[in-house]
């Protein structure tokens, strides 16, 4: 039996991901086949299974990937001494590849409604964004540039909706996105910075609003 040589399987193995890649942009998430795949990589169906065993194998591992590289992002971000809302202003701002990965994202999300096993993958890797901005933020906490009252569990999952709320706008109207940048940074900066004690608190400012219209 010929031994395998590991540093060319994962060569391969990540070429296969880039022709997966480029054909699920070009094709969306259910257009894609199998066999445009093995295409696009010069390979056989058969071959394709010794690298991947399923056509979902391919996109968790596309998914995964995308996480290491966000993750290392945002750590080489707070390591390098910017402030959390500059280091996540990236995640804000768009997607590398433009509207087609994002629509490729949101393609992914509806998916995992329909295909248990895409809802297994697009949820854990939802977990492991969470994991990464709960990090971030607590160590933001330790140097005094989150509040330290914060809930991180529910800020970070507000900080994912809104990275997927500027995607969507992105991918709709470029023009505006830019324009709600200024709008969005200022948001986190407020979020961060005002204590929650619970996922229905109401912050400071909104109270004061209330009472003052009830006077």
């Amino acid at each position: 039996m010929r031994k395998l040589d590991p540093v060319k399987h994962e060569k391969k193995r990540q070429e296969i991901l880039g022709a997966a890649m480029r054909c699920f942009l070009r094709s969306g998430l259910k257009g894609a086949s199998t066999a445009e795949i093995c295409a696009e990589a010069g390979i056989s169906p058969g071959h394709l299974y010794h690298y991947f065993d399923t056509r979902d194998a391919i996109v968790a591992a596309l998914i995964e990937g995308r996480l290491e590289k966000v993750t290392e992002q945002l750590k080489a971000g707070i390591q390098g001494a910017r402030s959390i809302v500059e280091t996540l202003a990236p995640e804000l701002e768009g997607q590398p590849g433009g509207a087609a990965a994002m629509a490729l994202i949101f393609d992914m999300m509806a998916e995992s409604k329909r295909n248990p096993e895409m809802g297994k993958i697009v949820n854990s890797h939802n977990r492991g964004i969470r994991e990464i901005l709960v990090e971030m933020l607590r160590y933001g906490q330790s140097r005094g540039e989150v509040e330290a009252k914060l809930d991180l569990e529910v800020a970070a999952t507000t900080i994912m909706a809104l990275m997927h709320g500027a995607k969507v706008v992105a991918m709709q109207n470029p023009k505006e996105a830019g324009k709600a940048m200024p709008v969005l940074r200022q948001l986190l900066v407020h979020l961060l910075m005002t204590p929650m004690e619970s996922a229905g608190a109401e912050p400071p400012r909104a109270k004061k609003t209330v009472a003052r219209a009830r006077s």
